[in-house]
């Protein structure tokens, strides 16, 4: 990070370290990265499972007898990637972030708690986003094209059909709203800090400019929410064209095509926040 970065940072005081902060922070990262790693696997493992025995003829309620409808074993994945990200949080902020606080002038315009983060590589982002396409493809794209070409043998209108489908709905959105996310993180962290550098000669600090960027972007990562709408409606055209008519297959296409490119164009312009990439603030 730049001097100039620093600077721009708040220049927030360190929460006091010693021996036990940094125990309790080591231990923090461990719980929450491990939570958030077990977790996630348990989810894809448990999607795959519903996926796979409904598949083959065999409704949820055969397996799970307590849940006739499927309906809560089909949410307990999207409860464990919830878990996941909870658990990452706190691992990520407690590994890779120098904490602060700092004067809250304004519930409007600065925040109390204030965390430089060490950024992970490009290289480990690209994977990451990579890695949230595919999963993607697998949960929505395989099984659209495996019963198109007639390789799936799910009756059609029985409950385990039913199932199939609404477990690919809902976690075709989900990879594809993470793969919005990852991609448009990746392509601000790319080029925030450059373009911050250009034009940090027409930032005006709590001019109303700012303040609006700072609260939006730097404080609420509003364009990533954006880029997880469009993600999401993106990842559920294809199942649109194929389960139900083309006009409703394109419908969702464009309207995730114009939410991600609204994101892009915010992730673009996020830099009038005047304040870096690595830093995160809390809302109060």
């Amino acid at each position: 990070m730049s001097k100039a970065q620093e600077k721009n940072a708040g220049n927030p005081t360190d929460i006091e370290t010693s021996a036990g902060i940094e125990k309790a922070r080591h231990i923090i990262a461990l719980v929450g990265n491990t939570v958030g790693a077990l977790a996630l696997l348990v989810a894809l493992g448990v999607v795959a499972a519903i996926l796979w025995f409904t598949n083959d003829g065999v409704p949820i309620g055969d397996v799970i007898e307590d849940d006739y409808t499927g309906t809560t074993t089909i949410a307990f994945p999207f409860l464990m990637l919830v878990l996941s990200l909870i658990g990452f949080f706190f691992g990520q902020f407690a590994s890779r972030g120098r904490w602060g606080t700092g004067p809250n002038t304004s519930v409007w315009s600065s925040g109390t708690f204030r965390v430089v983060l060490n950024p992970i590589s490009v290289a480990l982002h690209a994977l990451f986003f990579a890695l949230a396409v595919i999963a993607w493809a697998l949960v929505l794209l395989v099984p659209v094209f495996l019963d198109a070409s007639a390789s799936l043998t799910l009756p059609e209108g029985s409950s385990e059909a039913e199932q199939f489908w609404f477990t690919v709905s809902v976690y075709g959105a989900v990879t594809g709203g993470l793969a919005a996310i990852v991609g448009v993180s990746l392509l601000k962290k790319l080029t925030y800090n450059r373009s911050l550098e250009r034009g940090r000669s027409s930032i005006v600090d709590k001019s109303s400019s700012q303040v609006a960027w700072r609260r939006f972007s730097h404080i609420w990562r509003g364009e990533l929410m954006i880029a997880a709408l469009g993600g999401a409606a993106l990842g559920l055209a294809p199942l649109g064209v194929h389960l139900d008519s083309a006009a409703y297959g394109f419908a969702f296409a464009g309207a995730g095509i114009g939410l991600v490119v609204a994101a892009v164009v915010l992730a673009l312009n996020a830099w009038r926040s005047g304040l870096p990439v690595e830093r995160v603030e809390s809302y109060t």
